[in-house]
């Protein structure tokens, strides 16, 4: 199972972004196989990638609405694999590392990631964010410095 994170995801919806080539290349080698198989994320990153989308896609605001559109669209019918819904009690859970980890930069969104892989055993994610790397492995992970 792997782990899709948002920072893929906007990387992947957003041609103008660093990170487009490298989401569509990991996108890519795994073309002819279904998604839904293999990659879960949860409805907490499909919030914060349609809310990305939809407020740094694209200089236009309406471009970036129909960006955001097309984008939940497909994710909500499953085409970039399950949408795992979050628990209150996988939240608490969130927040209680959230809280323990002022000197991160993790969003909570992450940390409702963190709670879910663990739980389910997930050890690869893809990803560009340099988070994931403390526990888990990003693919393609972030650019280097």
């Amino acid at each position: 199972m792997i782990f899709l994170d948002t920072g893929f995801l906007f990387g992947l919806f957003s041609e103008r972004d660093k990170h487009h080539d490298r989401a569509l290349a990991v996108l890519e080698s795994h073309r002819g196989r279904r998604l839904a198989d293999f990659v879960l994320t949860t409805n907490h990153v499909v919030s914060e990638t349609i809310t990305m989308i939809r407020k740094k896609s694209h200089p236009d605001p309406g471009i970036r609405h129909d960006k955001a559109v097309k984008a939940g669209g497909k994710l909500f019918a499953g085409a970039f694999g399950r949408i795992h819904q979050v628990t209150a009690e996988q939240e608490r859970t969130a927040f209680a590392y959230f809280s323990r980890h002022r000197d991160k930069k993790y969003s909570f969104a992450d940390c409702v990631s963190f709670v879910v892989m663990e739980e389910l055993g997930i050890e690869v994610a893809w990803s560009v964010d340099g988070d994931f790397d403390h526990r888990f492995k990003a693919v393609p992970g972030p650019l280097p410095k």
